[in-house]
């Protein structure tokens, strides 16, 4: 039975002391190596909202929900430095209807650890993270024409729109890149035009608050219309140092119980 113990304690070791970084490589923008550009938030139907409602096709006449107001999809990374996100949308800063003949804004990105969605937020026009305090829904008075902020419930469910207040935690670097034609078997009205959008935060930002204090992180977005939402969790695994460490002492057990047989 020790012997077996022994055997079982050695192999998970060696498996923690070999297992691979945690994350992905991060390099500005590529369309592949491990990125899905467009994932599960990729609406070519109706949107889906959370807290029961489901899928509800867009308010407005100009497309919103299909391919004009898109939000495609999301890509998470760390290293020891930094956090890396990806957001892919059809959408650049602002989302420009010519029905409604004005643009819709670009809704800050928010993110929590352990199930929570709006402990931080990066000012997407400023390029600075924030701790939030308080924020703000899509706008209800008066709601913005094709947008969902009349419906009391709907608003409620999508959730965070921008900042209202916080303590400002510094700058961050963020680059938006334009690929046209990157999306094949889009909905019309749309051509497949894409933005890239991408945030790196250092975690010297969260001070104590680290990352990998926590289990999961929860990344949330929406714009002015409330015509798309993103929603992704991801777990946090520990850094190599850590898994390492855990080894060798997973190690050193083993070798006492094979010394005390």
């Amino acid at each position: 039975m020790k012997k077996l113990l022994f055997t079982l304690l050695l192999t998970v070791a060696l498996a923690l002391l070999v297992a691979p970084a945690y994350g992905v490589p991060w390099t500005y923008y590529t369309s592949g190596a491990g990125w899905t550009d467009f994932d599960g938030n990729n609406n070519t139907s109706p949107v889906f909202y959370p807290n029961g409602i489901g899928y509800l096709p867009s308010p407005g006449l100009g497309g919103e929900g299909g391919e004009k107001y898109d939000l495609e999809g999301l890509n998470f990374a760390y290293d020891n430095l930094f956090l890396y996100v990806s957001v892919t949308a059809s959408f650049g800063t602002g989302v420009a209807s010519s029905t409604y003949r004005r643009t819709f804004a670009e809704g800050d990105l928010f993110f929590g650890f352990d199930g929570n969605k709006y402990d931080y937020a990066i000012d997407v026009d400023a390029s600075r993270l924030y701790a939030v305090k308080t924020w703000n829904y899509i706008p209800p008075n008066p709601p913005v024409p094709g947008g969902y902020g009349n419906n009391l419930i709907i608003k409620n469910a999508i959730g965070a729109y921008n900042i209202n207040s916080g303590s400002d935690l510094g700058g961050i670097d963020e680059t938006y890149t334009f690929y046209p034609g990157l999306e094949s078997g889009y909905l019309l009205p749309g051509n497949g035009d894409t933005y890239v959008k991408e945030y790196r935060i250092s975690r010297s930002l969260l001070g104590s608050d680290d990352l990998l204090s926590h289990t999961s992180i929860t990344f949330h977005t929406t714009m002015e219309c409330g015509n798309d939402l993103l929603e992704k969790t991801y777990g946090v695994v520990p850094e190599p140092g850590s898994m390492i460490l855990l080894g060798m002492g997973l190690l050193g057990l083993g070798a006492s119980l094979r010394r005390r047989k």
